[in-house]
């Protein structure tokens, strides 16, 4: 049996029969796609090398240490939680050379010739106990981290800080979309060691407001964007990814960040989608926001900001059509 009530940190819950357990973190469809591929944890821990700090042969964080004190985190600030484990998708395989594959053709590479690390990382854990209907939708909690090591310069000391990407919100189950917003999120976690970096996760997840978050998608479910509306969007969005940043100076415009690419994704979505199409009607602004962050080409490094950004541009829309905010209204004219 599974009923409502709330845990130490006020977050409304669905409690489920075993409490505190890390459950496998399967899913159907894969939250980013792009050029990534999917590992699980322990691949990721054996089978791929770690950098080092080329001028004192220091070891970089790890992505795989990195996914682990966020699971780590996630257990201790949700305490008796269903957390799944992280599902992870790396991309950018760096390769690289043992002494005894000098020399050798490609084709006469033996295993213990070569070996490899990802440049970029990607994880998310899903809090399954912790979950909202919003627009008929089923929301469950999760967190999830980014990591390039194209941002640390690999040539230098361990000394210097070490950059991530830490984000807190919720997951659409219909279709992995995952739902992000400002105060919930860190993009700029610079740290040198394991315990700074788990202390910045729990201050992540203390500072994200997650019933306001919960509030404000359920508005976007109360717009109307019609069908006239919805085509000046797509029109306006295209000229905004193109335009040169002085003009978005002079127009005054907020910042836009999703590429022609995601937009075109919007417009096919809008007649295929099997969960949020509009088929040529009327749709709501929740619907809008959904065929935005249906997108998963985008590059790892990039799909946190990408994520955030189509909450703002979702969330503006609905309050330029409303008469609330003109902010975003160059969008919609």
């Amino acid at each position: 049996m599974e009923n409502n009530q709330f845990n130490g940190s006020l977050y409304p819950v669905m409690v489920e029969s075993q409490e505190g357990t890390v459950q496998m973190g399967e899913q159907q469809n894969p939250f980013i796609l792009g050029n990534s591929i999917p590992l699980e944890l322990p691949e990721l821990q054996d089978k791929y090398c770690t950098p080092v700090f080329s001028k004192d042969n220091v070891e970089t964080i790890s992505h795989a240490d990195f996914a682990t004190t966020a699971l780590e985190a996630v257990q201790t600030f949700f305490h008796g939680q269903t957390v799944k484990a992280p599902v992870i998708r790396c991309s950018h395989e760096m390769k690289l050379r043992t002494k005894t594959g000098t020399g050798k053709l490609v084709e006469n590479l033996m295993p213990e010739d070569e070996s490899s690390y990802m440049q970029r990382m990607m994880f998310m854990i899903e809090i399954p106990s912790i979950q909202r209907v919003v627009n008929d939708n089923l929301l469950n909690l999760q967190v999830v981290g980014v990591r390039s090591y194209a941002e640390t310069n690999l040539l230098g000391l361990s000394t210097q800080q070490q950059r991530f990407r830490l984000g807190i919100g919720f997951v659409n189950t219909v279709c992995t979309n995952l739902l992000l917003r400002t105060d919930g999120v860190n993009l700029s976690i610079k740290v040198t060691n394991l315990t700074d970096l788990y202390r910045y996760c729990l201050e992540v997840f203390s500072r994200y407001d997650h019933q306001r978050h919960l509030e404000d998608m359920e508005r976007l479910g109360q717009t109307t964007i019609d069908v006239p509306l919805f085509a000046r969007f797509l029109g306006r969005a295209r000229m905004a990814s193109q335009m040169p940043a002085a003009m978005k100076r002079e127009l005054g415009l907020p910042e836009f960040l999703l590429p022609e690419s995601q937009i075109n994704s919007m417009v096919r979505d809008y007649y295929t989608d099997e969960n949020f199409a509009g088929n040529g009607q009327d749709i709501t602004a929740w619907q809008f926001y959904q065929l935005m962050t249906n997108y998963r080409n985008n590059y790892i490094d990039v799909a946190m900001e990408r994520c955030i950004n189509a909450f703002d541009v979702a969330q503006g829309i609905a309050r330029a059509v409303n008469h609330e905010d003109d902010t975003w209204s160059w969008f919609i004219s």
